[in-house]
């Protein structure tokens, strides 16, 4: 699958070009026929075929709305550095910018795991487990969650601003 993502509006350009997708590209030389229906049909042809393969589910277009809602969804997942799904140290300065350092939301499921852990489901139907035990009140379903990147590649959740316990993402 390939994802053509539209971000609009003006920005300065990335320092490495990203790779683009052949149907991309092939659209993209159409701007350059000088005669107006050659251009046209060349357009015309390569818009449908683009077409046809975001029907097959070859090709996604996404806006930088959905981008943006995308990764906040898959906060705490590992994944390969790529472009759109955030790698890389610029991508990690732009992902604290939008606020992908942490989330905020409303526990939605809890199961014990015994021990003082715990597997937590938010609201978003998003599955974390705590790593540790948590010291203090039980969590309850409604209770507000922060979980935030720590070091490592690993993350700390706060029940309602209680003591932080480390967690991974599971679901």
């Amino acid at each position: 699958m390939v994802a053509v993502v539209a971000t609009g509006g003006a920005t300065a350009a990335p320092k490495t070009q990203q790779p683009r997708a052949a149907i991309f590209t092939d659209l993209l030389q159409c701007r350059g026929i000088a005669d107006n229906a050659q251009r046209l049909a060349c357009f015309d042809r390569q818009v449908g075929e683009m077409d046809e393969a975001a029907h097959r589910d070859e090709v996604v277009v996404l806006d930088k709305t959905e981008l943006k809602k995308t990764r906040k969804t898959l906060f705490g997942f590992s994944f390969p550095k790529l472009p759109f799904l955030g790698g890389g140290e610029e991508d990690e300065a732009q992902a604290k910018e939008e606020g992908f350092s942490h989330i905020e939301a409303m526990i939605g499921s809890l199961r014990s795991l015994g021990y003082g852990k715990w597997q937590i489901g938010l609201e978003d139907g998003a599955q974390w487990t705590t790593t540790e035990a948590i010291a203090g009140p039980t969590p309850k379903i409604g209770q507000k969650i922060e979980i935030r990147r720590a070091t490592l590649g690993s993350f700390l959740g706060k029940i309602d601003g209680g003591r932080a316990v480390r967690m991974k993402r599971v679901g």
